[in-house]
């Protein structure tokens, strides 16, 4: 009976790793300003429910989360996530370095919200790089903290999530998916395994043109165009 337990909660729990948000799946560098990026990132926690080392039918938990980016300014924008669809959690991304804009780049985050149904409250924040943006591969990596604080009196207690992690958007903010792995000392609030220490796998698909080949609209304009060829000027500078 006992090893059947990770397995029922393996498909009863779907949704149980997505309580907080493992997953980054951005660049250092912030949405253009007065535009919005969504994107959905799906990710598991291999062996994530294993009460005995002995016992084979350890299982996954996986998670999928919804979010928005919001451009506030070209140094800024304000990140809107539903983690595991069971909570919403807000947070606030700032450039630290003032390279040009499609260069390599620096930012902080930091913010928090509401999860799992609302026995808890959330606080996170982290530190992000990136390397130069383009329309092929760009490299992102970093560490981030994530602390859960009960909200009622029936809420489990649980230690600090900290950890790193390292991925890759290929293509642009306006199209582009990001596989990315992170490491994190998480202990089992639970106790569903024995390991304090988890390896997050995900995938996270982003930009506007999600929502266009979805429900259509034209296309908008890429933060990152090419430089138009200069056209030459006519002998003695002036046009006819």
């Amino acid at each position: 009976m006992r090893r059947s337990i990770p397995l029922l909660l393996a498909v009863v729990l779907p949704l149980a790793a997505g309580c907080i948000p493992y997953s980054t799946g951005t660049t250092a560098v912030p949405t253009p300003a007065g535009t919005m990026e969504p994107s959905m990132s799906a990710y598991f926690i291999p062996a994530g429910v294993d009460y005995d080392d002995a016992d084979s039918s350890a299982a996954a938990l996986f998670g999928v989360d919804l979010e928005a980016r919001i451009g506030i300014d070209e140094r800024s924008d304000l990140g809107i996530r539903a983690p595991g669809f069971v909570g919403v959690v807000v947070d606030y991304k700032r450039r630290l370095d003032a390279g040009p804009h499609d260069g390599a780049a620096v930012a902080a985050t930091f913010g928090g919200g509401v999860v799992n149904l609302g026995d808890h409250a959330l606080v996170q924040a982290g530190l992000l790089a990136s390397g130069r943006q383009n329309s092929g591969a760009t490299a992102y990596g970093g560490v981030k903290a994530m602390q859960v604080i009960p909200l009622n009196s029936g809420a489990v207690s649980d230690q600090p999530t900290v950890g790193a992690f390292a991925g890759v958007r290929l293509g642009s903010q306006r199209l582009g998916i990001s596989p990315e792995i992170g490491v994190f000392y998480d202990p089992s609030a639970l106790d569903l395994r024995q390991s304090n220490w988890i390896v997050v796998p995900s995938f996270t698909f982003h930009g506007q043109e999600l929502l266009d080949l979805f429900f259509g609209g034209g296309r908008g304009r890429d933060p990152f165009p090419p430089r138009p060829t200069p056209v030459p000027r006519p002998p003695g500078g002036r046009w006819p």
